[in-house]
């Protein structure tokens, strides 16, 4: 008897835990910057800061953002981090990631933009958070503005 007792209070505190963590509310992730570290003949790789949010009242620890990159509703690129990060209770944390983009097809894109001098480019990030203690990713989707230095 006193076995199904203690089996049956692990059953129910893990229930609880994982209820807890499918109510949680996904991760606002935001570009914080863009930063280009190298241009090859056939690509380039750009450092980003993602800016992840966390609305809920508890810490979730992020294990991994899957997500793409939208300039101008067009496909930026794709990336994936592999660094754990712990988001504090309603508050952020930055997550450092690098993309890499083909060259074609970013100069395509880029004659596609309607850029100004001193006019903020469009940009949309969406994906999927891993967070620890929950079976489910997160999905996120966030549009903002990136401003862009004049030449």
């Amino acid at each position: 008897m006193p076995l199904r007792l203690v089996t049956l209070l692990c059953l129910s505190l893990l229930l609880g835990a994982c209820a807890s963590l499918r109510n949680a509310e996904p991760p606002e992730v935001t570009l914080s910057n863009v930063e280009l570290l190298g241009i090859t003949m056939l690509e380039q790789e750009w450092a980003l800061t993602l800016r992840a949010r966390n609305p809920n009242d508890f810490p979730l620890t992020l294990r991994s953002l899957d997500y793409q990159v939208f300039l101008e509703g067009q496909p930026f690129g794709r990336g994936l981090t592999n660094a754990e990060v712990t988001v504090p209770a309603m508050g952020d944390a930055l997550v450092q990631t690098r993309v890499v983009t083909g060259l074609f097809e970013t100069l395509r894109q880029l004659q596609k933009l309607d850029y100004k001098s001193g006019q903020p480019l469009h940009y949309r990030i969406e994906g999927a958070a891993r967070v620890s203690g929950s079976p489910l990713p997160l999905k996120f989707d966030h549009e903002g503005e990136i401003g862009l230095p004049a030449p």
